[in-house]
């Protein structure tokens, strides 16, 4: 009697986790049109000259706001323990790195630096959306690849090193060695990474980081060649890494299986 009485609780548990993921996914689908249709509506008003001598300014203030509210956010969601709390950190954190990102496009590349933006919080989007659908192998898979594609769509158009180019580099770079280190580190240890107080499950039963590593290795050597050969490479590592991110989608859905 106790049995079944725990194997119901524990099913009960479950489908009330899964429509919490379910609700999170549409309100993340919700912000990501939102906040698209508010970056159209800056983007006109920015183009203007009243828009322009109005926001320019603040623009730096803007982005200085949206950093201090991103890392307030990491960091309570570090501190604090309580489940509901951090369950909802990830909203203004994500609302204040896009108001960076914003802020300091603005001011670095006037309207130009909208369609970066547009694709910043599409990844953000569906970076949230994957990891809260799938295992972190895909998430980290699909982060590396990501963060190529976007680089390789701002070489693409020419082998300029704007602000945008520059960030993308280094935060592929970085990415690239911490999730191959920390993929190595779990496939040690059962599949688990120790990150500060928690024990995140990156690799799955019997998981292997070889995924996560040929990913990164494969956006190395991309990103080395299109250095060597140009914006045309660059043009055709684009289309690679959307390939990529499909096919690692379909794979790892049928892993859910």
């Amino acid at each position: 009697m106790a049995t079944k009485k725990n194997t119901s609780s524990t099913k009960l548990m479950k489908k009330k986790a899964d429509d919490a993921v379910v609700y999170q996914v549409m309100a993340a689908l919700v912000l990501l049109c939102c906040g698209l249709l508010g970056l159209r509506s800056l983007r006109a008003y920015y183009s203007t000259v009243g828009g322009f001598s109005a926001l320019y300014d603040v623009s730096y203030l803007i982005g200085i706001g949206g950093m201090v509210l991103a890392l307030a956010c990491i960091v309570a969601a570090i501190l604090v323990k309580r489940p509901l709390v951090r369950a909802l950190l990830p909203w203004p954190a994500a609302v204040g790195i896009v108001a960076a990102a914003t802020g300091f496009s603005m001011r670095l590349a006037w309207t130009d630096g909208f369609p970066f933006l547009y694709f910043f919080c599409g990844a953000l989007a569906l970076q949230y959306i994957i990891l809260k659908l799938y295992r972190w192998e895909f998430f980290l898979v699909s982060l590396s690849t990501v963060l190529a594609g976007g680089l390789y769509f701002c070489l693409s158009s020419g082998m300029l090193w704007t602000y945008r180019a520059i960030f993308l580099i280094a935060v592929l770079a970085v990415t690239v060695v911490c999730s191959s280190l920390a993929v190595v580190a779990a496939s040690r240890h059962g599949g688990y990474f120790r990150f500060f107080r928690w024990n995140v499950h990156l690799l799955g039963k019997n998981g292997s980081p070889a995924l996560v590593l040929a990913a990164n290795g494969l956006w190395f050597l991309c990103t080395v060649a299109v250095l060597i050969l140009g914006s045309l490479f660059a043009y055709y590592c684009m289309f690679a890494a959307i390939a990529v991110e499909f096919v690692a989608a379909v794979y790892y859905t049928f892993q859910l299986n």
